[in-house]
């Protein structure tokens, strides 16, 4: 028989069983690993409780904003502002604040839960359902004066309240909308219209804007904005009938590009307001409207040594044109004696604008000052091609402040000739901060007495989506995955690691 090879005698070698060796474990794993579970237990448990601690007591006061535009948070001047309010204001939103399916609660919700915050418990925040409580609305309007609906806020203290309509608070492309007939959202004047609704509510006095009605008046959002910005409410006032007046509140009454002439009635009842010390703000182009005549509207302007004469002024200086082929479009600006004055930018927009001029015989006690004017070589084509001899190239006026010093608080007329500074159609794709609203905001804060001085700041939509803060949906999400998700995550770990380890 052959001998077998060490490698199969290797191979065919039967492995010998140890026996088994009964191990003791050291009590000392038995302690640590109660003691680890436990102290994992207790660091959860801790940071549980903590944070219900800080979320019912300082949650609000804790919170940052993280959009790119501090949409989610009040302003340094808005915050300023509620550190001096001494009056208790209540905001409410009737609606379901977890109902996803309104589009712009994100971009409510968190400013406004700042505004609680740093209104040291001045401002009390409630969201009440309609559909839940359906008498909230009587409640709060007992009247009905306001016709409160669902879906809508509501500032209010003591007896002075104002809706607020959601969607009232963006400011849209008007060109987009014009064709298309979508409202696309450039702008969002959320602080800047809650800041204005509470001084409003809680002022002693509030201020009102009215604009006179009956003419055609053309659409007027933005200049809404600009005075509310100042924390002005408006209305719209109908002059018609024996008893109509201008309400004993009107602080400033606009006259915005009338299409037809003033009535009688309505000539009658502005200059007496006039001669009260009233401030009136007219802008007559010469656009759509050139061949109307105007003698009643005229007729209040002179009454403060202003004439609206039926021209239009051509710019001659090409530096001075916005296209060169249309010498109806041009840059204006402020003379250097108003410059010297005011804060204000040195060049503005203006199209189509009338031709307005100081009288030769002023009235006693009034005195006109041009305040922003064409180039020097400026000219002025009249309607049938009437010829002025008063008139030749030069620098003429396209905006005139005229005051009237006999009254006590002295009357102001404002004399516009173009409707740059006020219209929607000018307005359209820009915002507040064009140098158009800048120097007619300025303009206003000037003659009317106002207290509340600084303009809250609006901020861009990044896109046409009211979607872009992160949503409450979002932030529990994340408030879970670093509350729960890592705690858990970390104490699985470590059950892992000591199991591992123990056998070493």
């Amino acid at each position: 028989m052959a001998k077998k090879t060490a490698k199969e005698s290797i191979l065919q070698e039967k492995p010998v069983k140890s026996p088994k060796v009964k191990v003791r474990l050291d009590e000392r794993f038995k302690s640590l690993k109660s003691i680890s579970i436990l102290s994992i237990v207790l660091v959860v448990a801790i940071c549980i409780v903590f944070n219900l601690i800080i979320d019912m007591t300082l949650d609000k006061k804790l919170t940052f904003d993280s959009t790119s535009v501090r949409s989610n948070s009040v302003s340094s001047m808005t915050s300023d502002y509620l550190e001096t309010l001494d009056k208790k204001v209540e905001i409410y939103g009737l609606f379901d604040k977890n109902d996803n399916s309104l589009e712009w609660r994100e971009y409510f919700i968190p400013i406004l839960d700042d505004y609680e915050a740093k209104a040291n418990g001045m401002i009390e925040l409630k969201y009440i359902d309609p559909d839940v409580d359906p008498f909230i609305i009587s409640q709060l309007d007992p009247n009905n004066v306001y016709d409160l609906q669902k879906d809508i806020y509501v500032v209010k203290s003591g007896d002075m309240l104002v809706p607020v309509d959601p969607y009232s608070c963006f400011e849209y492309d008007q060109d987009v909308a014009r064709y298309y007939g979508v409202g696309m959202p450039i702008a969002n004047n959320v602080e800047r219209i809650f800041t204005t609704d509470i001084v409003y509510v809680t002022s002693g006095r509030p201020l009102h804007a009215y604009y006179l009605d009956g003419h055609t008046l053309p659409e007027h959002k933005n200049m809404d904005n600009i005075l509310m910005s100042l924390g002005f409410v408006t209305s719209n006032l109908a002059l018609k009938g024996d008893s109509a007046k201008i309400p004993d509140d009107c602080e400033l009454l606009l006259i915005l590009q009338p299409k037809t002439d003033l009535t009688l009635l309505e000539k009658e009842q502005v200059k007496t307001y006039l001669d009260n010390a009233g401030k009136v703000l007219i802008v007559c182009d010469f656009s759509d409207n050139k061949t109307t005549e105007y003698p009643n509207l005229n007729d209040v302007a002179k009454r403060m040594g202003i004439s609206l004469e039926p021209g239009i002024i051509h710019e001659n200086d090409l530096d001075h044109l916005v296209d060169v082929s249309d010498p109806f479009r041009s840059i204006a600006n402020p003379t250097e004696a108003y410059a010297k004055t005011v804060a204000i930018p040195s060049e503005y927009s203006v199209e189509n604008c009338r031709y307005i001029k100081a009288l030769r015989d002023l009235p006693q006690d009034v005195v006109v000052s041009p305040l922003v004017v064409s180039s020097s070589t400026a000219s002025v084509d009249f309607q049938n091609s009437q010829i002025d001899a008063d008139v030749s190239a030069g620098m003429h006026p396209v905006v005139l402040w005229a005051v009237d010093s006999s009254t006590t608080d002295m009357a102001c007329l404002i004399t516009i000739g173009t409707q740059s500074f006020t219209s929607d159609t000018y307005y359209s794709g820009k915002t507040l901060e064009d140098n158009n609203a800048v120097f007619i905001r300025s303009l206003i804060h000037e003659i009317c007495p106002i207290e509340f001085d600084f303009l809250v700041p609006q901020r861009k939509i990044p896109s046409y989506t009211l979607s872009k803060p992160l949503s409450s949906s979002s932030a529990t999400f994340w408030s879970f995955v670093v509350m729960t998700v890592i705690p858990v995550g970390s104490l699985a770990c470590g059950i892992i690691i000591y199991h591992r380890r123990r056998h070493l």
